[in-house]
């Protein structure tokens, strides 16, 4: 497996439901990925701001990191975890 740091603003389609955050849909480089799974989930504090992160799977074998700023309500993709 090669991880691949990518620190890129993403657009995300996502489902706000029952006070939870999941992610649905994401555009990265002119390829839309449908989220099949989300593997995990984590928050972190930079100084005022929340960031929420999800591991998650989309057609292919990959796991990409997208996390969510609180603060300024966007979405970045944090990294590539490429598998094969």
């Amino acid at each position: 497996m090669r991880v691949e740091e990518i620190g890129e603003a993403v657009e995300v389609i996502a489902l706000f439901h029952s006070g939870r955050l999941s992610p649905l849909k994401f555009r990265w480089r002119e390829n839309v990925y449908r989220v099949m799974r989300i593997q995990g989930g984590w928050t972190t504090d930079e100084g005022l701001t929340r960031y929420h992160h999800f591991a998650v799977v989309a057609e292919g074998p990959d796991v990409y990191e997208l996390s969510y700023n609180e603060r300024g309500h966007d979405w970045r993709i944090e990294k590539v975890s490429l598998v094969g």
